[in-house]
């Protein structure tokens, strides 16, 4: 216990000066609290974070490493003749004025550490994928790309449950749902025009999309909400959720399990159907053995 008491010490010592979980404000939806205790913390950090980061390392080389066939197809080169549309540059174009209004908001609310919120990253993602300069180096968009159709779940979270709170700049709710209907109807347009290399749904995928969004949060956004003291997607207080407010600090473990299996359900209902239904309608898209 004595090692455990001299973490959670040092936690403490470069932690944010935290107001005690019982004084937990929920209408705040920037700031933390000790709402889950520094042991607690500690504890996720010396178990659930190394778990996280070896299994998405692991499960990455099993996935697409060299030799495998992901890997291949990941690297085929893009076809001379591709062009965007302009449909395409206008949804690039409309995802890139959606993220600069939020790092305008964000940059005069003074809360930029709020840009790594997963939506905000996936736009960023969206953007990179839609934008990549490299033709003949496909790998990392089309990598994104298939981790995305796995996370996109957490658009549609965010659409269905809202947090508004704090958010009170001009424009800043409309550019709220803005962003994540773009975030949200962006891949599925992509998957729509074919040019797209949409992976064999796999377990090992959707795992490795999953540990790698875990190891996201911890140890990433954990770290840094600790010592910020902003509540960065909800990894010190939970969302103002009643069921999840009940559980009280097993909330993460909770938002973990969602998490989980939303992977499998996003990847394997939401992206499979769509994929078989278009099939019906366009051939150039990849064929039911590849969802």
């Amino acid at each position: 216990m004595s090692v455990i008491n001299s973490l959670v010490a040092s936690l403490e010592y470069w932690s944010f000066d935290f107001p005690p979980g019982s004084e937990t404000d929920f209408e705040d939806s920037l700031g933390g609290a000790w709402y889950i205790t520094p042991t607690h913390h500690v504890v996720e950090f010396i178990t659930l974070a190394p778990i996280f980061l070896v299994l998405t390392a692991i499960l990455g080389m099993r996935t697409f490493g060299k030799g495998t066939t992901a890997y291949r197809l990941l690297n085929t080169p893009e076809p001379t003749n591709t062009k965007s549309s302009w449909l395409d540059q206008a949804l690039l174009v409309m995802t890139i004025l959606s993220l600069g209004l939020t790092v305008i908001h964000k940059y005069y609310t003074q809360t930029l550490l709020f840009l790594l919120q997963p939506c905000h990253a996936s736009a960023a993602v969206l953007i990179i994928i839609m934008g990549w300069p490299l033709p003949n180096r496909p790998f990392i968009p089309r990598l994104l790309f298939n981790i995305y159709l796995h996370t996109m779940w957490g658009a549609i979270l965010a659409l269905v449950f809202p947090d508004l709170r704090d958010h009170d700049m001009f424009g800043e709710v409309f550019n709220f749902f803005l962003e994540h209907i773009l975030i949200l109807i962006v891949p599925f347009y992509l998957l729509s025009t074919g040019r797209c290399v949409l992976l064999p749904a796999s377990a090992d995928m959707a795992l490795f999309s999953f540990f790698l969004y875990a190891a996201y949060h911890s140890p990433l956004l954990h770290i840094l909400s600790l010592s910020s003291g902003y509540n960065l997607n909800y990894t010190l207080v939970p969302p103002a959720l009643g069921f999840l407010i009940a559980v009280g600090p097993w909330y993460r473990i909770i938002m973990y399990g969602i998490a989980l299996l939303n992977m499998f359900w996003t990847r394997y209902g939401l992206v499979g159907s769509f994929v078989a239904l278009a099939c019906n309608n366009n051939k150039s898209l990849p064929s039911k053995k590849a969802q």
